[in-house]
């Protein structure tokens, strides 16, 4: 076989998006690929990742090497398999350990694209829930802003952690979970009981996400309209 290169890598990475391959060829560039993700070159690695996330075979054959590039010493690297990760579906619920240290990653934007993928995994992802709560207080807005849309789509399984959320010592982190018991599951009485404990919070704002959201708790739904 020719010596990886960048440009043998950019050359099957074309094949793979843009051509599509016969059932040998896919299977002869899924060794080829696996191999690759443990190449010296950063570039080549991160172009595996790129290939494997198109290549035409079921996601339960990608999840694995996408996994394993989660471990990558590269920062792009892991991004390209986080992101990847979240495109696989329910196949991508086997990465779950793997997602989960993703957020605890030294990077950032490693730690949000994890949490996005574990979000897209819905209620399949509730083991992380303790995991993607420090993430809540995220100093990025947009980390944030991704590991609450992760805590909405877990949905209910995520509740004892977001109610022992509110107990948190930052009250960055207590704001935020009160926000979410609101919006997840207004109608649970451990959370009507939660959100009025936190109105006498020390912190001004807590106490108003926490108002805000008993607000939405004791707000009737919308009448159904009349045919």
């Amino acid at each position: 076989m020719e010596q990886l290169s960048p440009q043998l890598m950019n050359r099957l990475v074309f094949a793979v998006i843009m051509h599509g391959l016969n059932e040998a060829q896919t299977n002869l560039a899924l060794n080829v690929l696996n191999d690759a993700l443990g190449h010296e070159s950063t570039q080549i690695r991160e172009l595996a990742v790129v290939a494997l996330a198109d290549l035409s075979v079921p996601s339960l054959k990608r999840v694995p090497p996408l996994a394993r590039a989660l471990g990558d010493d590269s920062p792009r690297v892991r991004r390209r398999a986080a992101r990847a990760l979240g495109d696989q579906g329910a196949a991508a619920a086997g990465a779950i350990p793997q997602l989960i240290r993703g957020l605890s990653d030294s990077d950032p934007s490693v730690r949000r694209d994890c949490a996005g993928a574990i979000g897209r995994l819905g209620g399949a992802g509730h083991q992380a829930a303790p995991h993607l709560l420090p993430l809540l207080a995220e100093p990025e807005y947009r980390s944030r802003a991704v590991a609450s849309v992760a805590f909405k789509r877990i949905g209910r399984a995520g509740l004892p952690h977001l109610l022992k959320g509110v107990g948190s010592a930052d009250p960055e982190l207590r704001g935020r979970c009160a926000t979410l018991l609101g919006l997840i599951a207004p109608d649970d009485e451990r959370v009507v009981t939660t959100l009025q404990t936190v109105l006498t919070d020390e912190d001004a704002e807590v106490r108003a996400r926490a108002d805000e959201a008993l607000h939405m708790v004791r707000t009737p739904p919308p009448l159904a309209a009349v045919a």
